[in-house]
């Protein structure tokens, strides 16, 4: 039987023949299409609601993921780094990497990636059963929730169903907030300050989502005010 998972892994850190290229900007580009869809989409109806982030949410992470091999292979210029790539090919996910290597002074961030990552597999694995819960969040997405991210009546004790309340606009624009942070981090640590070509591309190619960021919320939805990435306070 094919192991495809290992074949996977294996090619992170073999040096196999052939040839490879950056990826991560072709999976950016199409997220960021999406992103602009689901703004268009949105607008149609209330704001807010919007299938996209089914589709692009997952994108994001796996843009993610994409950066974090190209930068620790060494095409960004610096800080080449074979051990993590060992990591990248063994870890059941990118959240402890990121957070030891790139955010280990900004918690709230690696936090929000550690949310991102549950997000995108209950869109991949979903599990569409109810939660036990009045408003049909699960109680591992109350962080959703309580930010006023999800697609909502507002009501605590009716609400849509969970899938239905994943497809909100304000759930794909805090995700390519929150990867937009991470891959700053990334950018900053692998490519050369100096490089007046390279790096302020990179930077605008995760900035570039915010061409479509003017969907207003959703109404019977408890609006939240930003107070930096991820972190939001009541109105």
């Amino acid at each position: 039987m094919t192991d495809y998972r290992k074949d996977r892994e294996e090619r992170l850190v073999a040096r196999r023949p052939g040839a490879w290229a950056t990826s991560s900007q072709d999976y950016l580009r199409l997220a960021t299409d999406l992103f602009e869809f689901s703004a268009k989409y949105a607008e149609r109806f209330d704001h807010n609601c919007s299938p996209y982030p089914l589709a692009g949410v997952p994108l994001l992470v796996s843009t993610l993921r994409l950066l974090l091999i190209e930068a620790n292979a060494g095409i960004l210029g610096l800080g080449k780094d074979l051990d993590t790539l060992k990591q990248l090919s063994q870890a059941p996910n990118e959240v402890s990497i990121v957070r030891v290597k790139y955010l280990a002074d900004a918690p709230s961030t690696a936090d929000d990636f550690a949310l991102l990552q549950e997000v995108r597999n209950e869109i991949v694995h979903p599990s569409p059963m109810p939660a036990g819960s009045p408003h049909n969040t699960p109680r591992t997405m109350l962080a959703l929730r309580d930010r006023g991210l999800l697609q909502s009546t507002g009501k605590a004790d009716a609400d849509f169903v969970w899938i239905e309340q994943l497809q909100s606009h304000r759930v794909f624009r805090w995700a390519f907030i929150t990867t937009e942070a991470i891959a700053k981090r990334v950018i900053d640590h692998h490519v050369d300050s100096n490089d007046t070509l390279a790096l302020p591309l990179l930077l605008e190619s995760y900035r570039r989502f915010r061409e479509h960021d003017d969907v207003a919320p959703c109404e019977g939805t408890p609006i939240r005010k930003e107070n930096g990435l991820g972190q939001t306070e009541s109105q």
